[in-house]
């Protein structure tokens, strides 16, 4: 023992024992993950609908106000549209779309574009129903 420690009385010694530090094990970021369906119900796509789902992490987000997700922070997006299946990369503007929009920890939107031209916000569309899940 060093001259230190055996200068010191018992009782001392355990309660340093019981003040080392404990190692903690750090918190891992839990996957969050959506399922969508749109049902196209009115314009020139009525009477379609397609599918898929987004994922990030929930250390992505604080959980308040107005919070965007994106490629950087970890989001994926898989949909499929006219028997077709799109990726994050086939966003038009990738990579600085697509996104997820929250509030206060709520999704918003999603904003994903795969056609040429103007880009358009589909999830809150007029006669475009879109069913959001959570996964557990």
């Amino acid at each position: 023992m060093r001259p230190l420690l055996r200068s010191l009385p018992a009782t001392a010694l355990s309660s340093l024992a019981l003040a080392a530090p404990t190692l903690v094990k750090p918190v891992q970021a839990e996957p969050v993950i959506y399922d969508f369906t749109v049902e196209v119900r009115t314009g020139s796509l009525a009477g379609n609908s397609f599918y898929g789902t987004f994922r990030y992490d929930d250390d992505a987000i604080a959980g308040t106000g107005r919070e965007t997700i994106g490629v950087d922070d970890g989001l994926t997006v898989k949909m499929r549209f006219y028997g077709l299946d799109f990726q994050a990369p086939d966003d038009v503007d990738f990579p600085d779309y697509p996104r997820v929009n929250l509030v206060d920890g709520e999704i918003e939107s999603l904003d994903f574009w795969i056609e040429p031209g103007d880009r358009v916000q589909w999830w809150d569309f007029p006669g475009w129903d879109v069913e959001l899940m959570a996964r557990d």
